[in-house]
């Protein structure tokens, strides 16, 4: 995606390069300090989960989504003895039937909330945070058609929409 950056004085222009979570390679997402920009298909899917707390008293997306990654990557022995692979998997499954990837999203940008640490048999030892679990799971485990889809079939969506595809 590509931008035309203006500034106030209307006399200095930029065209900056804006990159998908698609460009980026897993390695180079997970070595991002700052967060990963989203198209407007995405943004107005995640707003559906940062803007719910408004309208849904006790919610919050940092529980939720602690939540759904401890729910699929929460358990040592669980992991060990289905593997990482086999998680993801269920992940994806559940956030495809119940409409999550707003969610999941967001949780890419989430800083370090600590799941679990999970050792290999070589002896390393994984950290997973709810951050690491999300940008493996959007950049590993789905296409950008599929996070397309799942982001248009999320209730909420068609509020957010308009707004963000014309810039307001």
């Amino acid at each position: 995606m590509i931008f035309l950056l203006c500034f106030s004085n209307n006399i200095s222009c930029l065209l900056v390069k804006m990159s998908s979570i698609f460009d980026k390679s897993i390695q180079e997402l997970m070595g991002l300090k700052s967060g990963v920009e989203f198209d407007a298909v995405e943004k107005a899917a995640s707003l559906v989960f940062s803007r719910a707390a408004r309208f849904m008293e006790g919610y919050s997306v940092t529980n939720h989504l602690t939540d759904v990654c401890t729910s699929f990557f929460g358990d040592t022995n669980v992991l060990q003895r289905e593997g990482l692979v086999a998680q993801y998997r269920k992940m994806k499954q559940k956030v495809d039937q119940d409409n999550l990837i707003g969610l999941i999203l967001l949780g890419v940008n989430t800083n370090d909330i600590l799941i679990d640490y999970y050792p290999t048999v070589q002896g390393n030892l994984i950290t997973l945070t709810v951050d690491s679990i999300c940008k493996v799971l959007i950049r590993e485990h789905f296409t950008k058609s599929e996070v397309d889809t799942i982001c248009r079939r999320t209730e909420g969506f068609d509020t957010y929409y308009p707004a963000v595809s014309s810039g307001k």
